[in-house]
């Protein structure tokens, strides 16, 4: 059957062997499958495992809004439109929140996220001791923790000054004003550890500030960075007061404006975040000679019937992307170069 078939199609039959050569062609010069990408695990650990800290923790001072920034820039909202829209969705979604509990900011709160986060990347990194650098540091509770709790030569660098800095600084505690991709003035070959956490996607020179990062790193020292990507649900960040995914992908930041203002809620648009995917960070880590040591995401599924009604703009992004709320990623800066 198969021969009487080939007989009477001869063509057809020559077309097929030929697309079948061409895809066989490609597949041989695109190398084995194993080769196409590198796989990272999803945690890291130093070896020996550090001493768990012990002790009481201590008590920062007493500060009056210690995430208060120095200086302020008024919003001037421009003309709106779609307010309709996005007030029909806020409504729609109040019951079923994006984010059900956002961070607080009281100085509580601060004061313990700060002795959580340096806890946790010491189980992994082993801080004690270190020379450590925080990029963007805020308030600089985590750096004030490294140098009296872990006895680390404790640096911070942030691109805004917080009022809270005059009561932590010390022997031990350095807050430096700056900008990290442009070198913030901080010395080369220095930091044994770097940590980071949800702030490079602030940074308006994220590329710039990897190149700074792997300079300023010390051979064989680590960095810890969690960020949030651009494309994910929450990174509008104003997920206080907007319950639905993805304001920022839909709305311009005059519409998320003017509804503010009409709910009564504090104003301005999205917060800015650059666009880079995690594909684009990867390269530049790469290319900075920095090695990948491990890597998560914080993922938030996708709600497919939100995304089939707003397919016109959404459907412009891979769903993968759309998923990727943050990126953890472990870094190490090789002590023989490259």
């Amino acid at each position: 059957m198969i021969r009487r078939w080939v007989r009477r199609y001869p063509r057809l039959v020559s077309m097929l062997r030929r697309i079948r050569a061409g895809w066989w062609a490609v597949r041989a010069a695109s190398g084995p499958r194993s080769a196409a990408r590198p796989r990272y695990p999803t945690s890291y650990r130093v070896s020996p495992p550090p001493a768990p800290i012990t002790g009481e923790w201590l008590q920062p001072p007493e500060l009056a809004s210690p995430m208060s920034r120095v200086d302020t820039v008024e919003f001037a909202p421009p003309m709106v439109f779609d307010v309709a829209l996005f007030e029909a969705l806020n409504a729609e979604y109040a019951s079923n929140p994006l984010v059900t509990d956002p961070p607080k900011y009281d100085q509580a709160s601060i004061a313990e996220r700060s002795r959580r986060r340096v806890s946790g990347i010491h189980d992994q990194l082993d801080l004690r001791g270190k020379t450590v650098l925080e990029i963007g540091c805020g308030s600089g509770y985590e750096v004030w923790n490294l140098a009296g709790q872990l006895a680390c030569d404790a640096w911070g660098i942030d691109i805004t000054p917080r009022k809270a800095w005059p009561g932590l600084v010390g022997d031990r505690v350095h807050l430096v004003a700056g900008d990290i991709a442009s070198g913030g003035g901080l010395p080369s070959d220095t930091f044994e550890r770097v940590l980071s956490f949800t702030v490079w996607e602030h940074i308006t020179r994220p590329l710039e500030a990897i190149v700074e990062l792997a300079r300023v790193m010390k051979p064989g020292g680590l960095a810890w960075i969690r960020a949030n990507l651009y494309r994910g649900p929450a990174a509008s960040h104003r997920y206080r007061d907007i319950s639905f995914p993805f304001p920022h992908l839909l709305f311009s930041d005059a519409v998320i404006d003017e509804a503010m203002r009409r709910a009564g809620r504090a104003r301005g648009g999205s917060a800015w975040v650059n666009r880079l995917t995690w594909e684009q960070y990867e390269a530049a880590f790469l290319e900075a000679g920095l090695a990948i040591r491990a890597l998560n995401f914080t993922l938030h599924p996708l709600d497919e019937a939100f995304y089939e009604r707003f397919e016109d703009v959404l459907g412009r992004y891979p769903k993968a992307d759309l998923e990727r709320d943050f990126f953890q990623v472990v870094l190490e800066k090789p002590a023989g170069g490259r």
